[in-house]
């Protein structure tokens, strides 16, 4: 079939608004999706949804030795995770599939034999060896490696005939000479190339397999992609896209070059910040909510200076020109105030749920998980997928029970990940008695602290209000000459096992008089002593 052919496989497509934009995600499967595929994907499902179109995954598996098994799927559950789910793609239908760049080979062989046909590209015949030499004398001579277009001036026939006797060859794209190429970038305005400075690109490699420059430019005519987001490292090809658009007789669509996110260092982000997949995020325990909030604020500014806004809210007020151009910064710390929005917004029986659906997730995972805690400092808590299991048959037990500890100073909470390390001390099976040397700690004095908890267990009257309980322990203190926070902490250690929890008397209160009996006779036995009765 040749490209006139496919041009009407693919008609212009018909019952969308007149101002409809049909945009596109098109990620590679050499990995797992990342930040920056979310935040593509945020920003093309906002212009589809904007204007009443459609949006559109594409799956870009030419570079055939990076491909990773499971990672479509994976891009797939991570958009739809995120909430940006596309309208077609790979398993969900389409009139203007395959939408996997491998399945799509004849269409691009059409395509390159169509320019080739018509004076726009050529067979190149020259050896990795060659090209490497030519590489080098460049770069020796300090000029930009660039094909030399040794093979640009083969006779059409004389090349049909050297590739039709077996010699390997690969398309180049014939860029004209001396030109200005111009396009504009929605978001950075007019920008100019001159065409000497563009090399002569590959568009069909030897395997028969496209590069990105063919394959981008004829799956985003023949489907009818009227917006096409990328980042900024793509704005350098753009002027070989122009030209094969022109070339084509085609329209290139508006384009919108997005800023490279950076971390806090303001480094481009990369896995020396740490792993940016956007699995990581949610196994951390990051609302999809949160995140998408999160990628639209640090790329777009609310007209009111707002930090967090629903999803409908963002999608109602964009614009491309309203995006950032400068690089934003992925902050961690915005992210999670943003995402702690979003938690404690919910109800604990909402909570509850939200929670055990993430628990059953990690269950699937089957993987331990270093969880970063929120916070001032940099703190983390290894927690195994048998320990993981074990929280989650404590926490499904009894619903009503995690829905108090939930209500639990629930600011406390930025994701998920928080809740799970914080809460894991209210679940009896999950308790492990602080040692003789941690109970010590805050009297410096095993002794002491072993009559400090002695008295306090004879004396604890589970029915106690707030007032009169907190009245009682610091009486206590006065009579053993003890400062009440001392007395406070030692207490909260030999409860809870940790110097940071909620208010004791909310503690006491969640753990009720049977579990507080126990862990005080556990902290006891722990000094020493055997609790007096």
């Amino acid at each position: 079939m040749d490209l006139t052919a496919y041009e009407t496989l693919y008609p212009p497509r018909a019952g969308l608004p007149s101002d409809a934009q049909v945009s596109r995600v098109a990620p590679s499967p050499t990995g797992r999706p990342h930040i920056g595929t979310a935040l593509q994907g945020v920003i093309d499902r906002a212009i589809a949804t904007h204007s009443g179109g459609v949006f559109i995954l594409r799956i870009e598996d030419t570079d055939r030795r990076r491909l990773v098994p499971g990672a479509v799927e994976d891009i797939v559950a991570a958009l739809t995770w995120l909430g940006v789910p596309p309208d077609e793609g790979p398993g969900l239908g389409g009139d203007y599939g395959p939408y996997v760049q491998s399945e799509r080979l004849p269409i691009y062989q059409a395509a390159a034999t169509w320019l080739m046909d018509h004076g726009h590209a050529y067979r190149c015949f020259c050896t990795p060896q060659r090209l490497e030499e030519v590489r080098a004398t460049q770069q020796a001579a300090g000029q930009p490696p660039m094909y030399d277009r040794h093979c640009r001036f083969i006779p059409p026939a004389e090349a049909a005939g050297r590739a039709k006797s077996g010699e390997s060859f690969v398309v180049r794209l014939a860029i004209p000479d001396d030109r200005q190429i111009h396009f504009h970038d929605e978001l950075r305005g007019d920008i100019t190339f001159g065409s000497n400075l563009v090399d002569d690109q590959v568009l069909l490699k030897s395997d028969g397999y496209p590069t990105y420059h063919l394959a981008v430019v004829v799956d985003d005519h023949l489907m009818r992609v009227t917006t096409a987001v990328r980042g900024e490292e793509w704005i350098s090809s753009t002027p070989k896209h122009l030209v094969l658009y022109e070339d084509f007789g085609w329209q290139m669509p508006p384009t919108i070059h997005t800023p490279l996110l950076r971390d806090s260092e303001r480094r481009k982000l990369s896995k020396r910040t740490g792993d940016t997949s956007i699995a990581a995020f949610r196994t951390q325990g990051y609302l999809p909510e949160g995140f998408r909030n999160f990628l639209t604020r640090i790329i777009w500014t609310h007209p009111a200076g707002k930090d967090v806004y629903p999803w409908e809210e963002f999608v109602q007020l964009f614009s491309a020109s309203g995006l950032r151009s400068s690089a934003p910064v992925a902050d961690m710390d915005l992210l999670d105030f943003i995402n702690g929005q979003y938690l404690r917004a919910l109800e604990p029986a909402e909570l509850y749920a939200t929670m055990r659906a993430w628990l059953e997730h990690l269950v699937e995972q089957q993987q331990d998980v270093t969880f970063t805690l929120s916070g001032k400092g940099e703190r983390t808590a290894d927690v195994t997928a048998q320990e993981i299991g074990a929280y989650v048959a404590a926490f499904t037990s009894d619903p009503t029970y995690s829905q108090r500890v939930l209500a639990l100073e629930p600011e406390r909470y930025k994701k998920l990940g928080d809740v799970l390390v914080q809460t894991r001390l209210f679940y009896a099976d999950l308790f492990s008695a602080p040692t003789a040397e941690a109970l010590a700690k805050p009297l410096d004095d095993a002794a002491q602290a072993r009559t400090l908890i002695e008295t306090y267990l004879v004396e604890h009257a589970p029915d106690e209000d707030h007032v009169a309980w907190e009245a009682r322990v610091r009486v206590q203190a006065e009579h053993l000459g003890i400062k009440a926070g001392k007395v406070f902490m030692t207490l909260r250690i030999a409860l809870t096992g940790a110097e940071q929890t909620p208010p004791l008397y909310d503690v006491v209160g969640v753990l009720g008089p049977d579990e507080t009996r126990r862990r005080l006779e556990l902290a006891l036995a722990a000094l020493g002593g055997v609790a007096t009765r």
